[in-house]
């Protein structure tokens, strides 16, 4: 059961809310190869069909989550061994065109082919782009851990704004054993703030907001699962809770519709009511429970809302 409810979690911080695809767009990239010999050729494409920045980075975007597949074997393709920094450079550059041909020709790859290929299309269409590292956030389990350099996405920076994209999430999905097709637009030009629930970038500036935030914070802060959801919206604003705590009652307030049902779940066991009222916007409730560790998961009808790590 609990790896049911992890592999849902995965599956709903990966589609809940997201708005659909523009259809004239979505149908004329449609009409573009599927597999690519080089970015040169899907670049001369978008070039010929969209004018401005925005509408050849967005082209650029809905080709990649159209047509490459997330596949986790990618990542041992290029594996390379030098002996002096010189010949690091030259090898790290050779890597980084095989990996863009062998996404666009074979329609695979990890998030550093998305995001080295969205990037080489950007150059190509003289949009000025750049790759980001960072840590994402997906599950319970990366509540409270240290920073982690996991994952990588792209900013553009067009008309003297960041445009923020991540085709590797928006492709779709991965559930541990296949790759699941579920393209969005929910990671193009995503508002900074929002993109920074999920996404923190190595260097913060990368972020494009004008508060900072540290990595404990980021870490600390519970699973937004629901998009729309905000932290200062939210009570409590820690996403790890003591199991004493929990065990005394824990009073939430969550800025959000009022659903039909609303339910919790500790370590992947069969959901349970929780009462709540529902008073200026915001879900009104406590959740009192024994257990000794884990995870917590609330549900607005039946779909995952919101995440905590539980400690003793």
């Amino acid at each position: 059961m609990r790896s049911t409810i992890l592999f849902l979690l995965v599956v709903f911080i990966h589609t809940v809310g997201y708005p659909q695809q523009p259809d004239a767009m979505n149908a004329l990239v449609s009409l573009y190869p599927k597999t690519i010999k080089s970015p040169e050729e899907l670049a001369l494409f978008i070039a010929r069909d969209f004018d401005t920045p925005l509408a050849q980075l967005k082209a650029a975007y809905t080709w990649l989550v159209n047509n490459v597949a997330y596949d986790p074997e990618e990542y041992y393709a290029f594996k390379f061994q030098y002996r002096i920094l010189e010949e690091r450079n030259q090898k790290a550059a050779q890597s980084r065109e095989e990996i863009i041909e062998r996404t666009l020709q074979n329609g695979k790859a990890v998030c550093e082919g998305y995001a080295l290929t969205l990037e080489r299309l950007c150059e190509l269409l003289h949009i000025n782009a750049y790759v980001v590292r960072g840590d994402t956030k997906t599950r319970v389990s990366d509540i409270g851990r240290p920073f982690d350099k996991n994952h990588m996405w792209m900013v553009a920076l067009i008309d003297k704004k960041a445009v923020l994209a991540d085709p590797t999430w928006g492709a779709g999905r991965y559930d541990g054993k296949r790759f699941v097709k579920d393209p969005t637009y929910y990671y193009f030009n995503t508002p900074h703030a929002q993109f920074l629930q999920t996404h923190m970038p190595e260097v913060f500036s990368d972020a494009y907001v004008g508060q900072r935030l540290s990595r404990t914070q980021f870490s600390n802060r519970p699973l937004l699962i629901q998009k729309g959801l905000k932290v200062e919206a939210i009570m409590p604003t820690t996403g790890i809770l003591s199991s004493k705590e929990l065990k005394d009652g824990i009073s939430f307030s969550i800025a959000a519709k009022a659903p039909a049902s609303l339910t919790y779940s500790i370590n992947g066991q069969s959901p349970q009511e929780i009462a709540f009222e529902h008073k200026d916007g915001k879900l009104v409730f406590s959740i009192s429970a024994k257990t000794k560790a884990g995870d917590l998961i609330i549900y607005t009808d039946k779909q995952p809302l919101i995440g905590y790590k539980i400690k003793k």
